[in-house]
Formats: C-alpha cells, sequence, structure tokens
C-alpha cells in the first residue's frame, strides 16, 4: 500500500474516533442512560455499548491494514461481571485503551484529566464510568514540557479505590504515559496500592506490538511500511483478598516480570525487521 494512502487512511482513523465518539458522547449515550430500566440493566447497557463501540473500531482499523489484532479469550478466572478488579499494562501505543476495552467487557480507565474537560471525549468518558486522572503538575524548569500524572496522588488513590469497590474493572497504565520506543517507564504504584486497599484482583496485561507505530513523540503521520501486529497477552490473575501485600514489593516484582517481558518483545521485533542475510558465493 502507499505511504500516501496509508496517512490519510490513519488520519481517518483519527478523525473518525474523534467525531463519532463525540457525537455518540452527546447524543446516543445519553439516550441509553436514560431508557428506562434498573441500575444495573441500564449499567449492562451502557457496558454493552462500550464493548460493541470498542470492536467495531478495531475491526475498521483491521480492514484498512493499520492495526493487525487478534482478541485474546480473557483469563479463565477473570472476576465475574459486577465485580471490580484493576488490570495494569505496559503502554507502547495510542490504541492499548481500545484493544484492551474491545477485549474486557465493561472495562474502565483511568483517563487523562484534559482528555475529561475535552468537549468532544468528556461526555463519552463521564457516562461511561471513566475516571478523571490526576491534573499534570509542571516537573521543573528542565522537564517543563512534560507533565507528570502520577496515580499515586491520594485524591485519585481515593476515587480508584472507591470505584473498584463500587465493582467496576479498571485499567490502569503504571507507566503513567506511553513507553519510550527502547525502554519502559518508571513503574508508579498507585495502580497495586488501589487494589490492595479495595481487595481486588490484579490483572496484568502486557501488549507487544511490531513495527513500532503510534508512540511517544512519534507522529500519527509517521506510519510503518505494514500494519501494526498488535498482540495482547496475560500473566496469571493475582488476588489480593484477606492477604497481607506490601505494594512496594509487589510493584517491583511486576516491573522485573514487565521488564524482562519488554526486552523479549524487543529482541522479536529487532528479528523481523532485520535485513535479510547476504546469500553466500558458490564455492565461497
Amino acid at each position: 500500500m502507499p505511504k500516501l494512502l496509508r496517512i490519510l487512511l490513519t488520519g481517518s482513523a483519527f478523525l473518525g474516533f474523534f467525531m463519532i465518539g463525540g457525537l455518540l458522547g452527546r447524543l446516543l449515550l445519553p439516550l441509553i442512560v436514560a431508557f428506562p430500566g434498573s441500575p444495573r440493566r441500564k449499567q449492562a447497557r451502557r457496558e454493552y455499548f462500550f464493548l460493541a463501540a470498542n470492536r467495531v473500531f478495531v475491526v475498521y482499523m483491521g480492514l484498512l491494514r493499520l492495526v493487525l489484532f487478534r482478541r485474546p479469550p480473557p483469563p479463565a478466572d477473570l472476576p465475574p461481571p459486577g465485580q471490580g478488579y484493576i488490570v495494569i499494562a505496559n503502554h507502547p501505543s495510542l490504541v492499548d485503551v481500545i484493544l484492551l476495552g474491545a477485549t474486557l467487557p465493561g472495562l474502565t480507565s483511568l483517563a487523562k484529566a484534559s482528555w475529561y474537560r475535552s468537549w468532544l471525549l468528556g461526555p463519552l468518558l463521564r457516562h461511561g464510568k471513566h475516571l478523571r486522572g490526576p491534573e499534570p503538575r509542571a516537573l521543573g524548569q528542565a522537564g517543563a514540557a512534560e507533565a507528570s500524572e502520577d496515580p499515586d496522588d491520594a485524591p485519585v488513590l481515593d476515587r480508584m479505590v472507591e470505584h473498584l469497590r463500587a465493582g467496576h474493572p479498571l485499567l490502569v497504565f503504571p507507566e503513567g504515559s506511553r513507553s519510550h520506543e527502547r525502554t519502559m517507564r518508571r513503574f508508579r504504584r498507585g495502580a497495586i496500592e488501589a487494589a490492595i486497599r479495595a481487595q481486588v484482583p490484579i490483572v496484568p496485561a502486557f501488549i507487544s506490538v511490531a513495527p513500532p507505530m503510534l508512540m511517544k513523540h512519534q507522529p500519527w503521520y509517521e506510519v510503518p511500511p505494514r500494519g501494526g501486529r498488535f498482540t495482547l497477552e496475560f500473566f496469571p490473575v493475582i488476588p489480593t483478598a484477606g492477604r497481607e501485600l506490601d505494594a512496594r514489593t509487589l510493584n517491583r516484582e511486576l516491573k522485573q516480570r514487565y521488564e524482562a517481558r519488554h526486552q523479549q518483545m524487543l529482541r522479536e521485533r529487532d528479528a523481523l525487521i532485520a535485513p535479510p542475510a547476504p546469500a553466500a558465493l558458490p564455492g565461497a
């Protein structure tokens, strides 16, 4: 596929996501919420709507050959509907939330505060019961261009615990922002702390993509020669109910596991894009 066509198709996917998401959040979702029924039935309709919307968007990106993704089965010991749990995942690209939302029914997320205030996406996030993340804080003159979105903040942590106890599954990226191309960011322990306080299971997930695309500081129009092949895998679910767990220790152990899997992903990615070795000359 010509590069210009891939860029145009990628742009159409972004435009469709924001425009259709805005229309759904301002027009359709209020009707879904207002439709008669018990609170549980309203919640079930809302969860089904978001699951279907995420899956339709994934199919659309697949038809355009931009994102190649096959949903894995959820973990066998995934908590049933109505029971809260927390999903932690690495964050290699812009579409990670959509891929996880298309796989796990009812999944909510800790959304960027700026997106929560957005005229287009704010209503969609609020109707979907997504949580507003912390407000960005300036880091200092050397890093003033970036912001620290730290789910360790006490008000955000309290909202996460209350959200989980209310029975909502919650997705949090411990890195706080998208990964660098060759390295992972520091793991914040807020998600682990919230799960321990709420006594809900932790569902660790790992996302790999080759070739890299839609990464941090990578413009959307910087498209690879072929669609990104995304793979989602789940590590064993970690129960917290009735257990004495230390958030720092568990966070450190999980970071080590993610680092090892990230290095494996880099080796697999490098092998995929490495040029073939030259053929040996006859008689050499």
